[in-house]
């Protein structure tokens, strides 16, 4: 990749001067060869053919002659940096400070600064007005001491069609630069370039939370700066880039440096962590699912509502193409008034599964009852309706012999019956215990019909959520004959997306999570309707349990709803659950059911 260039047309010397013990000395001969390889090996050149490049880029170049030009600092005789002068680089009548390197362990004492403005005093004191140098995009901390020593990015034509607005653009964002001109090949200011606000982003658990990393070097509106995980061996690549990393939460989501923490812990555990890091003043997207017990529920709304900090639920099925489309099109009126929808969430999961768990009985995973992991098949459901549940009749299937070598203890799969706030009903079918897997929605409304493509119809993968199906009438009892239609729903962001998990719905929750904290329209699942996709589930549970009797949801929006279950931590997990303990499954359920009635 072409190099970056910057001028200096205007140098202002402020005749800086070296940290006390540091001494200031010249190229004396080849036996200062050696010493110039392992400073610039030391993050600027490759060491292996360091020789090489001091032949090409000091000893033999048109321009440079190494006793004159090329520069050394010493600490206690020892040479830790150089920088080399040129008056009349490449014989193109400009300045140039060139090969700029200093040993890791003396970076930040501010030999930088000296070194770019001691080249300024010497072109300077030449005559020299003109100056210029190359640098590369990674060198952000050199990139910073050139712009404060009053260098400018020039933007210029590369043989390899570089885009160098584009890339100091992308480097404008990443130092904040508010306002940053860009000059064209004579000096002019071609156009001033503003950073993009980021949001910095730390991230809990880097199993998971993998494609928050992968979002926020890719994006144009958060950045990674933090990150956290029990398992330190994970931690090693990301220190050479400048993010900070923690083995402990406390330590981590102290830090000060970021705005906003990506949840990717167990599934059990999201709501304490999003409460203290809510009460630490970081914003919070958690994956799923939002709590493990209405204690936990009623405790992650009062947080968000005493912080006033953004909490986004990442429900990355919501924002599939085919969900996001049926959303939209009952919003605009295309589909009419939702009346029925139908989500599946069927995931052979036996693959890998024992190995994940340990076949366990102690595995979150392995304890969890066959309702809990619902909102991949309710959610989007509610996302879509833009209504709240109201109801709830559960049901499970029985316990199998796959689930037996799965080490699970809960049935296999599990159905709710939902009645949402208009009187519309979704069934929401899901379950890590099926023989193969299915994921699918449709949605019925008074206009019409859409559905996803069937998983294997439009190839594997996640391909069957990007193919929807319509059939359409232009008003309410129009009854139109031929009308089924086929297509696959774009936008804007469909290009960046594509190349995410989860038929692109991992980049979306991502995106409009940032977007919301910057302040610009955004779709964001918060803490409410979180509650909605997951209460269903829960008290499916609870209608399992109590011979599958019809169960009333609460709506967590209102204190006195939050008020009946404050203390309720009815659950399958011994620690949190007390003396309200539920078993896994309906089929172990003692004389006495162990829930609120």
């Amino acid at each position: 990749m072409s190099s970056l260039k910057m001028y200096n047309f205007n140098a202002r010397p402020r005749g800086l001067t070296l940290p006390d013990g540091f001494v200031l000395t010249k190229f004396s001969g080849e036996e200062d060869i050696a010493a110039w390889v392992d400073i610039c090996g030391d993050g600027l050149i490759d060491r292996s053919t360091g020789f090489e490049c001091f032949d090409r880029e000091i000893g033999h170049a048109d321009g440079p002659d190494p006793y004159r030009d090329t520069y050394f600092i010493e600490k206690d005789g020892q040479k830790i940096a150089t920088f080399t002068v040129v008056p009349n680089m490449w014989s193109s009548g400009m300045g140039n400070l060139h090969m700029v390197a200093c040993k890791t362990e003396y970076r930040g004492l501010g030999l930088g600064k000296f070194m770019s403005d001691y080249c300024l005093q010497v072109l300077k004191g030449m005559g020299i007005e003109k100056i210029y140098l190359l640098t590369h995009d990674r060198r952000e901390p050199a990139i910073k001491t050139y712009l404060g020593a009053g260098y400018l990015p020039v933007d210029y034509p590369t043989d390899d069609g570089t885009d160098m607005a584009e890339r100091w653009q992308k480097i404008a964002t990443r130092l904040q630069i508010a306002e940053l001109p860009l000059l064209d090949t004579e000096g002019n200011v071609k156009q001033v370039l503003h950073a993009e606000k980021k949001v910095r982003i730390g991230v809990f658990g880097l199993g998971r939370g993998g494609f928050a990393v992968e979002y926020c070097q890719k994006s144009n509106n958060a950045e990674l700066v933090a990150i956290c995980d029990r398992v330190v061996e994970k931690l090693d690549n990301f220190r050479s880039m400048g993010v900070a990393c923690f083995d402990n939460f406390d330590d981590f989501i102290n830090y000060p440096n970021m705005d906003a923490v990506m949840l990717a812990n167990f599934g059990t555990q999201h709501a304490p962590f999003a409460i203290q890091a809510m009460k630490a003043g970081k914003h919070v997207i958690s994956e799923v699912l939002p709590f493990q017990h209405l204690k936990e529920g009623v405790e992650l709304v009062e947080a968000v509502e005493e912080t006033g900090k953004i909490y986004a639920y990442a429900e990355n099925y919501a924002y599939m193409p085919c969900n996001m489309e049926m959303r939209k099109m009952f919003r605009d009126g295309t589909l009419g008034t939702f009346e029925y929808g139908e989500g599946e969430y069927l995931h052979n999961c036996e693959p890998g599964w024992g190995e994940r768990t340990g076949r366990s009985p102690e595995n979150w995973r392995n304890r969890m009852p066959s309702t809990f992991y619902c909102t991949h098949s309710i959610g989007p459901l509610i996302h879509i309706s833009g209504q709240r549940p109201v109801k709830v009749v559960g049901f499970e299937t029985a316990y199998n012999a796959r689930m037996e070598r799965m080490g699970a203890l809960a049935a296999p799969m599990a159905i709710e019956m939902i009645t949402l706030e208009s009187g519309a009903v979704v069934k929401s079918a899901h379950g890590i215990g099926p023989s193969k897997s299915s994921y699918w929605f449709c949605c019925y409304g008074s206009k019409g019909e859409a559905e996803c493509a069937r998983m294997g119809a439009d190839g594997w993968g996640w391909n069957n959520f990007k193919k929807l199906y319509t059939n359409l009438d232009d008003y309410e009892g129009q009854c139109k004959g031929e009308s089924e239609a086929m297509f696959y729903p774009s936008d804007e962001l469909t290009p960046k997306a594509r190349d995410f998990g989860h038929g692109g719905g991992d980049y979306r929750v991502m995106y409009n999570f940032c977007e919301k904290i910057l302040g610009r329209e955004a779709d964001v699942i918060d803490v409410y309707e979180a509650c909605d996709m997951f209460l269903p589930g829960l008290f499916a549970y609870r209608s399992i349990l109590a011979g599958n009797m019809p169960m009333d949801i609460p709506n967590f929006r209102r204190k006195e709803d939050r008020d009946l279950w404050r203390n309720d931590t009815a659950c399958t997990d011994p620690e949190a659950a007390g003396d309200m303990l539920q078993p896994s499954r309906s089929a172990d359920l003692p004389g006495k059911s162990a829930f609120k009635e």
